[in-house]
């Protein structure tokens, strides 16, 4: 199959002849001053994202501590004296300022220690040993069947000229924007679960491959939101690409087509898209807690919700580190993946 890409009036064929070309970067920048290596500029990008890990523990930290409640008396009851309560909290070290209480978590934490539940005395790295992994496979799902969509959607919608279909693609993709992930997750497992059965209502079975079983439906709810930002984004992108100057280089050259198609037009179209799936996979380790409370999954949002209500301290202060870790390294990741990508974009 021949796609065609319009410069104007006039149309032109990837089956163009071989030629040699050696990286989009060739034709897309100018000579100017030497860039700053690229591991000094990962490892500056690095340092701020220890940075901002670090605010995320300090707002984690005193939020939890501004809010009413009372974990002490949660943990007790009401029914517990004043001798009891007051003995607790000396244990758990809650009976000093909340500064000093800081800097103590701040210290276990550099040895590995993020304390343990108050109410079940397990230690919180231990939960996330548990609870962590589900939360991480429902991702890793959902990223690789999004690209697998996405990407190919994008391509043809973009690449193949029909004049009706880019409004037919914005159309669905608007209305795959417009619908509430728990409404999707509720009508998806009603079809698939209930109605056709092929998918367990509720339960998990740790261990790949068995754990694909009872996480490819949530995966799937996620790419019901996620594809039509990314295929969309990509869609533009690529639409961009084409009018770029280094494609008509490429044009002239006479490159291959599946070099001219990877280097010339998809590659660059990828950088933002890369950049953009880095964010929204960091908004996914905060919406996993809507799925795994429909699915019933033992992940880590479920328990953040738990301890949450419970008034757990250290349980919701290390969730909250990790998630808040997990945000800033994705971001980070994406950054690094989209320079590679394109070397128009700057790591900063």
């Amino acid at each position: 199959m021949m796609f065609g890409f319009e410069k104007g009036t006039t149309q032109v064929s990837l089956s163009m002849p071989p030629a040699d070309v050696t990286d989009i970067a060739a034709d897309s920048t100018q000579a100017g001053p030497r860039p700053q290596p690229i591991w000094e500029r990962i490892l500056r990008r690095t340092g701020r994202a220890v940075i901002v890990a670090f605010w995320v523990m300090v707002v984690a930290f005193m939020l939890i501590r501004l809010a009413p409640g009372d974990p002490v008396s949660a943990a007790l009851g009401g029914e517990a004296s004043p001798e009891t309560v007051a003995a607790l909290r000396t244990q758990l070290g809650l009976d000093v300022d909340p500064i000093t209480q800081f800097w103590k978590y701040l210290w276990a934490f550099t040895q590995g220690d993020l304390g343990s539940s108050l109410l079940s005395g397990v230690p919180v790295t231990e939960m996330l040993k548990t609870n962590l992994p589900v939360t991480l496979w429902l991702i890793a799902i959902t990223v690789t069947m999004t690209m697998i969509v996405s990407i190919p959607l994008a391509v043809f919608i973009a690449l193949v000229r029909i004049p009706a279909l880019p409004y037919v693609f914005r159309t669905l993709t608007a209305i795959g924007l417009a619908l509430p992930s728990f409404l999707v997750a509720l009508l998806l497992l009603y079809q698939f679960g209930l109605i056709w059965g092929i998918a367990p209502i509720f339960g998990y079975e740790p261990g790949f491959p068995a754990n694909l079983h009872y996480l490819w439906l949530p995966a799937l709810v996620n790419c019901v939101v996620l594809v039509p930002v990314l295929s969309r984004v990509l869609y533009s992108s690529i639409l961009d690409t084409l009018d770029e100057e280094f494609v008509e280089t490429g044009v002239i050259r006479g490159v291959k087509s599946y070099r001219f198609f990877w280097f010339y037009v998809l590659r660059p179209s990828l950088a933002p898209t890369v950049v953009l799936l880095s964010y929204m996979m960091g908004v996914m380790v905060g919406s996993t807690v809507i799925l795994e409370s429909i699915f019933a999954l033992p992940g880590i949002g479920r328990e953040l919700v738990t301890a949450v209500s419970m008034r757990d301290y250290p349980v919701v202060q290390g969730i909250i580190l990790v998630f808040g870790v997990l945000v800033v390294f994705l971001s980070l990741l994406g950054d690094i993946v989209a320079s590679l990508l394109d070397p128009r974009v700057k790591l900063t």
